[in-house]
């Protein structure tokens, strides 16, 4: 009852902030391929849930994230409305989660709030996992990544790591859930070791404490397990993604995620109808990245050096969860920007940190000690902003005849005439 009187009104702040920010992304009607896929086999599944279980590999796949797509359908039907709703209710959960964890390894509840508000506000990431159905797999995953790290975290906290902690139970549990989700092993434990690694002397602990070494040795198991007995296929039916591998090119990819941080132009059909000044901006794109690359590698090497603990972790953070995404396809694709989601985190504690670090070396400047905290104003506004602009772009494009088409098809995949479909059968043609 204490945690939830001093914590439950920012919950309260965080789920107003992202459903007046985002609410108008829910009126956006279904145009999205995947998305169509995922209610008609949702719909499918409806019919007799235990064909999920009709193999083995079910147990080394992606189960959860089947099963609320199945609760989706079963509440909100072909409206994608609902859907897009659980989307933003996650990220209002996600963004209170960052507030608690920010909160608990500096501690600093003014800083905390701004990093969870940031964070809510898309700052990093430019809300684009959030606008379809299927980036709900992005967003559950993100949670049970967040919580695994926040229960591990406060077990070292509160009760000195020990394993028969209903908070490190709590915390395995969900690092079992989250492998049943989506494989993230490699980041997951990357982040417990950097953890480790930091506040190890602060606790008075050994790194390869018995906590982390039993979640190291689960996650090894699952992995065994899933790439022997796992079931391969993908959550959203259809042929396999592009095969893709890691090279020299993958850490040029790692710092072109870090630019896209700040600097989230790119070549887009939206810069048609920007204002003159982001065309001028997009045309010195490559100087501008230059002068960021070198900016984020002299602040990720001195934060190193000089920074706090928890800033060090956090550093470690953003390029830990981007490193698995830096791989390219042999056509040379590699942009995501859904990748940013996670990877934000580490971004908007770093801007919050700086905003509240300068504001209190001017707390005898009077108002001027607000001036720092324009910084994370700008970035939030644009944001914001950009989500907008793709919102309309989706808008604009459930108006075109091929997505009333698709709407028409997935009715017509759902109707009691299609009985006869099975999981990742293709929706007829209208």
């Amino acid at each position: 009852m204490k945690i939830l009187k001093a914590h439950g009104p920012i919950f309260l702040l965080m789920l107003a902030t992202v459903f007046a920010a985002f609410g108008r992304l829910t009126t956006t009607p279904l145009w999205d391929g995947a998305d169509a896929q995922i209610i008609c086999d949702a719909h499918v599944l409806a019919r007799d849930p235990g064909s999920m279980f009709g193999h083995l590999g079910f147990y080394f796949s992606q189960p959860l994230l089947q099963l609320v797509f199945l609760a989706e359908y079963r509440l909100f039907g072909l409206d994608s409305t609902g859907y897009l709703a659980v989307n933003l209710l996650i990220h209002a959960l996600n963004a209170f989660v960052v507030y608690m964890l920010v909160n608990m390894l500096f501690p600093r509840r003014g800083m905390a709030v701004l990093a969870g508000l940031l964070f809510a506000l898309g700052v990093g990431s430019y809300g684009r996992v959030f606008t379809t159905v299927h980036a709900l797999e992005n967003l559950l995953l993100a949670t049970l990544h967040l919580l695994v790290l926040y229960f591990f975290i406060r077990n070292d906290f509160r009760r000195d790591g020990r394993l028969r902690s209903s908070l490190f139970v709590a915390g395995l549990a969900l690092f079992l859930a989250s492998g049943l989700t989506r494989a993230s092993s490699f980041s997951l434990l990357s982040c417990l070791i950097a953890y480790k690694a930091f506040f190890h002397r602060r606790r008075g602990r050994p790194v390869w404490s018995p906590d982390l070494l039993i979640f190291i040795a689960v996650g090894t198991a699952f992995y065994l397990g899933q790439a022997r007995w796992g079931f391969e296929q993908p959550t959203v039916f259809g042929r396999g993604a592009e095969q893709t591998h890691f090279s020299l090119l993958s850490i040029k990819n790692l710092f072109r995620y870090l630019v896209l941080m700040f600097f989230p132009l790119q070549k887009s059909p939206l810069l048609e109808t920007a204002p003159f000044w982001v065309d001028w901006l997009f045309a010195a794109r490559t100087w501008i990245r230059f002068g960021l690359t070198i900016a984020i590698v002299s602040y990720s090497f001195f934060g190193f050096v000089f920074g706090s603990r928890a800033t060090r972790f956090f550093i470690a953070w953003t390029y830990i969860t981007l490193l698995p995404f830096t791989a390219h396809t042999e056509a040379g694709r590699w942009l995501n920007l859904n990748h940013l989601y996670l990877a934000s985190l580490g971004f908007c504690v770093v801007i919050a940190a700086g905003a509240a670090g300068c504001s209190s070396l001017l707390a005898r400047a009077g108002r001027r000690r607000f001036l720092p905290y324009l910084a994370p104003l700008l970035l939030a506004v644009v944001a914001v902003g950009l989500t907008h602009q793709l919102d309309s772009k989706y808008k604009a494009i459930a108006r075109w005849p091929a997505s009333e088409a698709l709407r028409a098809q997935v009715h017509e995949a759902c109707s009691p005439a299609a009985a006869h479909r099975t999981p990742g059968d293709p929706l007829p043609r209208p």
